[in-house]
């Protein structure tokens, strides 16, 4: 093993890289055991945009934490670091699919500590994998992954730090550290988010741009995040927040005060998982499940910069950032547009991508079409992910544009969903379910699938459903993935104080159009619960007293006698020349107070009517039996027959 170093005495920090390569056949580069170490100092070059000179070449990291699995107390670390990419040999020596170990002054290293840990670990090993660096020409960054396994002796909150030296930006061998808190608990598999930002931020003065947060496997999450820049850091010397910064403690999206002068500023945030347990959480508190990233912002003021505009008519709002939401079994596709501040100039696109690899990017240089596709993602391959970029002009170095971040959603297809509420086609008898006999009420069920470009292929009423006596439900409307169908009804006589259930099934295309990617129908169902007064009537147009006394086998006189506020029956009821009036709503019973020991018979005996009589007003007896006990308290509608004519 050799060890080829290219140093400069006169700089004042001393980081070095060191280049693992496996060479087949032996050969390497310098001598050894088909492996190669190369010393590196990253120098910073000139690059015409707002760069501070400085002796470091650190500028930024991100880390945060997700458990191993729910059977151990196993914490995985992950590290996102990037470092300038100055020297003028980096890119002959480097080879991006081998680890690099950074070593040197003040080597950076992970440490994690905790009450319940023995001794504190600390991981020096520092490699870094799934490099990439800045392929434009005023790029000067490289980007490295680093993770790391701590066993912990279980449920507790603990806390890791990553620490090492020398800023970008920051004359001297200035210390950088971020920190990271973990919070374990037996029921929960736990994590901290990871945040995605690009190696250098570019805002004007008075902008915004957004540090998005992620379930670290990709998976989509319910979670919801807490962001804050920490006005202190205890245990970390020299930390102060940058002034002019703020970030919203709800979206995460970071602030710059109109007054910050143009340069490089580092800025500290950090994001907590919030939890509801109930106790006090029920609007979310602060757990210590803690991620952090350290940011390299350059605020400067573009004469001239290359706007971004979503395509499909939608609109920006505090920050050029937008979320999709897609479906399984559907392509993914994502359109934005870039637009030259000067005629003629080259585009070039600068991202951080979160996504799966069969979503990476495709830039247009000449239309500045920006697009993301996914032809078809199966079941199980749903996935939460971010792609942040910028666009630059060439050769006006200046012309950057402001971070944007597309926020992906590609959930699991399901069967189409009803709306919460029904749509009532009468809406001047208000949106009730509480119905009557003798008034005729509609209403619509809707349904819409989540997956734009599925459609709805069929809505019924479920096979344990039965309509109830007289009920008409229409056609079904199916139009693309909507659709709605009618249900109408008048309740009969016989229906007072029932209750009928109906419930709707709605399935969407079979997966047979789909290949392997969908197997069958996804389906969903929707219940609707109506309930038809007991002892009230709706009367009909151009109906009498004595056509609804007859309707529920009683006379004239006596239903008159229940309607003590009708003084004129003939005209107050129901005669009414015009057809589609409506009439009185009458009474047509007494409602019984059910004592201890009634019965349904008992009942009926005790009114001098029939059985038969006494369901017929009751339609939550019809299915019990005679010498069913009833509930007491409970009211039943009861016609006496001690008036009743022959």
């Amino acid at each position: 093993r050799a060890l080829l170093c290219c140093c400069v005495p006169a700089l004042s920090f001393h980081c070095w890289l060191s280049i693992e390569k496996e060479v087949s056949g032996g050969l390497c580069v310098g001598m050894g055991h088909g492996s190669a170490w190369v010393g590196l100092v990253l120098l910073l070059a000139a690059t015409g945009l707002p760069h501070a000179q400085a002796d470091g070449h650190f500028l930024y990291a991100t880390m945060n934490w997700e458990r191993v699995s729910s059977d151990s107390y196993d914490v995985m670390f992950t590290i996102r670091s990037s470092w300038m990419r100055s020297y003028e040999g980096w890119p002959s020596l480097l080879n991006l699919s081998a680890p690099i170990l950074l070593r040197g002054f003040k080597t950076p290293t992970l440490t994690v500590m905790g009450d319940n840990l023995n001794a504190t670990s600390t991981f020096v090993d520092f490699r870094m994998e799934d490099m990439r660096q800045s392929s434009e020409p005023y790029g000067d960054w490289m980007e490295g992954v680093t993770t790391f396994t701590q066993s912990f002796p279980g449920p507790g909150k603990y806390t890791a730090e990553f620490t090492g030296c020398c800023v970008a930006g920051r004359p001297g061998e200035v210390d950088w550290n971020i920190g990271s808190s973990v919070e374990i608990m037996d029921d929960e598999m736990g994590f901290a988010p990871r945040l995605l930002v690009l190696p250098e931020v570019y805002v004007a003065p008075g902008g915004h741009f957004t540090v998005p947060a992620i379930n670290p496997d990709g998976t989509p999450s319910a979670a919801q995040y807490r962001w804050s820049i920490p006005i202190e850091r205890p245990g970390v010397i020299g930390y102060s927040p940058a002034a002019g910064f703020s970030v919203a403690a709800d979206t995460g999206i970071v602030a710059v005060a109109g007054n910050v002068q143009h340069g490089t500023y580092h800025v500290y945030v950090e994001v907590a998982v919030l939890h509801f347990d109930g106790e006090g959480c029920e609007s979310g508190c602060v757990s210590d499940s803690v991620s952090s990233v350290w940011l390299m912002v350059v605020v400067f003021s573009p004469a001239y910069a290359p706007a971004i505009s979503p395509l499909g008519g939608m609109q920006f709002q505090t920050t050029p950032d937008q979320v999709y939401e897609f479906r399984t079994g559907f392509p993914v596709q994502v359109v934005v547009h870039v637009e030259r501040s000067h005629v003629g100039s080259d585009l070039i696109i600068r991202h951080m991508s979160a996504l799966p690899d069969s979503l990476m990017p495709t830039f247009n240089a000449t239309s500045g079409e920006l697009m993301l596709r996914w032809d078809k993602p199966c079941v199980g391959h749903a996935v939460e992910g971010v792609f942040c970029f910028m666009a630059m002009e060439l050769p006006h170095a200046l012309n950057a544009s402001v971070q944007a971040c597309l926020r992906l959603h590609i959930l699991e297809d399901q069967g189409p969903v009803f709306a919460r509420e029904v749509a009532f086609m009468d809406a001047e008898e208000g949106a009730s379910l509480e119905w009557m006999m003798g008034r005729e009420r509609a209403f619509a069920v809707m349904v819409t699938d989540a997956a734009v470009m599925d459609r709805v292929a069929s809505l019924e009423l479920a096979s344990n459903t039965s309509l109830p006596m007289g009920a008409v439900l229409e056609p079904a409307v199916l139009e693309g993935n909507t659709g709605h169908r009618v249900f109408r009804w008048m309740p009969l006589m016989t229906a007072g104080g029932g209750t009928y259930q109906l419930c709707f099934t709605a399935a969407d295309t079979p997966g047979v159009t789909y290949e392997q990617c969908r197997l069958g129908a996804r389906t969903s169902m929707m219940c609707v619960s109506i309930r038809v007064t007991a002892c009230k009537y709706a009367v009909r147009p151009q109906e009498s007293m004595n056509d609804v006394a007859a309707l529920f086998n009683t006379d004239w006189v006596q239903l008159w006698a229940l309607n003590p506020a009708i003084n004129s029956p003939d005209s107050e009821v129901g005669f009414n020349r015009n057809l589609n009036a409506k009439g009185a709503v009458v009474n047509t019973g007494h409602m019984y107070a059910v004592g201890s020991g009634d019965y349904v018979a008992a009942v009926a005996y005790k009114f001098g009517t029939t059985v038969k009589h006494l369901v017929n007003l009751n339609a939550q007896l019809a299915a019990m039996p005679e010498d069913a006990p009833l509930q007491e308290g409970s009211h039943l509608c009861v016609i006496p027959r001690s008036c009743l004519r022959d």
